[in-house]
């Protein structure tokens, strides 16, 4: 028991340390990006990927952004079926939490093989922003019923990004740390890189959930966008440089607080109702 519960914290430590890497860079890239009026970047994940790979050494350090990232989606897996969190299968939030651990482990994978693609030399349609948003969208509406469905999946997204603003103004994510561990100085340092990442995340997913709901309701998957459109939108606005700047250092912020969750982040079973 003792030893797989090593394994567990390895993987989900790794996982994490993955994830820390690649939100710092997104933020970095986001806020030049943002410094130069998208003359010469178009921030998405795959473009992190490709500055990873421009370095000294940069394919092991894309190889092990790879390996951190499958480790994710395992510890996503390991979640769900595993219980970690202790959630309660009577209660339906914690049923829809339990679903979306499983889909994130889904989505990480997917973001591995991106990555998998970039390291191979390949390209990745994906990494051309909002292509991937507007081919699903296509896709799907391409059946009678495909329009709601596009609808569905920007009101979900939308939820999602409300989750986000929750835990920025709540902070009930400091519930997974091992604070006993922490220092006073490390609890405030990653508390507040929590809520200001948490709060970026919410703008950017409202930006997305809302250019799916558009899609389906004008039945035009061009409307539909990822990051990039995302991005796009916010700089449009009046200030909106200034106000992209201060959205890549939240999504820095984030990347800073997977590195708490890496060393800190609660992952032994607690209970479970399962």
């Amino acid at each position: 028991m003792a030893e797989r519960e090593t394994w567990i914290k390895i993987i989900a430590r790794t996982g994490y340390a993955s994830k820390t890497v690649i939100y710092i860079l997104l933020g970095i890239i986001v806020v030049s990006s943002a410094w130069t009026s998208f003359s010469s970047e178009s921030p998405s994940q795959q473009t992190v990927f490709t500055k990873i790979l421009e370095q000294p050494f940069g394919r092991y350090m894309l190889m092990a952004v790879i390996a951190g990232m499958v480790c994710y989606s395992v510890w996503r897996w390991i979640q769900t079926f595993l219980n970690t969190e202790g959630l309660d299968m009577s209660e339906t939030k914690d049923v829809v939490m339990r679903i979306f651990l499983f889909v994130s482990g889904i989505l990480y994978i997917i973001g591995a093989y991106a990555a998998v693609k970039i390291l191979m030399g390949q390209s990745s349609d994906s990494g051309q922003g909002g292509d991937s948003s507007e081919s699903v969208a296509s896709t799907l509406m391409q059946q009678s019923w495909g329009g709601y469905v596009v609808i569905a999946l920007g009101v979900i997204v939308g939820v999602f990004a409300f989750v986000q603003f929750k835990h920025a103004y709540k902070a009930d994510y400091m519930d997974k740390f091992v604070t006993s561990s922490m220092s006073s100085k490390e609890i405030h340092a990653s508390k507040k890189a929590g809520q200001l990442g948490y709060a970026a995340r919410g703008i950017v997913y409202s930006l997305i959930g809302a250019f799916f709901i558009q899609a389906g309701w004008t039945n035009d998957p061009d409307e539909a966008g990822g990051l990039k459109e995302a991005f796009q939108s916010i700089m449009e606005q009046p200030f909106g440089d200034w106000a992209l700047m201060a959205i890549g250092v939240g999504i820095a912020m984030f990347g800073v607080f997977c590195g708490f969750e890496a060393r800190y982040r609660q992952t032994e079973k607690q209970y479970s109702h399962a």
